[in-house]
């Protein structure tokens, strides 16, 4: 329980170091397969949309998608731990973040184990992204002091 609490405040305090909060927002839309943890979501055609302040953001989300071989099949839940997305946004801008091809269940895991996305910007500049884990995160943290 306090290995959680720790993890939780260490959570926070990253938070409160990446996000910088001003009067114009940015936004970001997200692919119906990340679910964003721990933030105030708007729901837009199926599709999330977060609205962050310019300067550098810590968003946290989980992948998590249905896959079902045939009409038969029930299917299968493929879920991620949390994955982390830094990004330095400016005020104003719109950004979406896009995943590559998932298909089937053997390219959401794959997805999982080296979770690359796009991220692409109103004005049509692209960026090739790396979602972290947990221990990557804090390492990332860490090194920044």
């Amino acid at each position: 329980m306090k290995t959680r609490h720790f993890v939780s405040s260490l959570f926070a305090s990253a938070l409160t170091l990446f996000v910088a909060n001003v009067a114009s927002a940015a936004t970001l839309t997200l692919p119906s397969e990340l679910e964003v943890q721990g933030s105030e979501v708007k729901l837009v055609q199926q599709q999330k949309v977060l609205s962050l302040g310019s300067g550098k953001q810590l968003v946290e989300v989980v992948y998590r998608d249905l896959f079902a071989d045939n009409a038969d099949d029930s299917g299968a839940w493929i879920t991620s731990a949390p994955l982390y997305l830094t990004l330095d946004v400016r005020s104003d801008d719109a950004y979406r973040l896009v995943l590559p091809e998932i298909v089937t269940q053997q390219d959401a895991e794959t997805f999982i184990r080296m979770p690359k996305a796009l991220l692409m910007s109103e004005g049509g500049q692209q960026q090739q992204l790396t979602l972290m884990n947990h221990q990557q995160l804090m390492e990332k943290i860490w090194l920044e002091k």
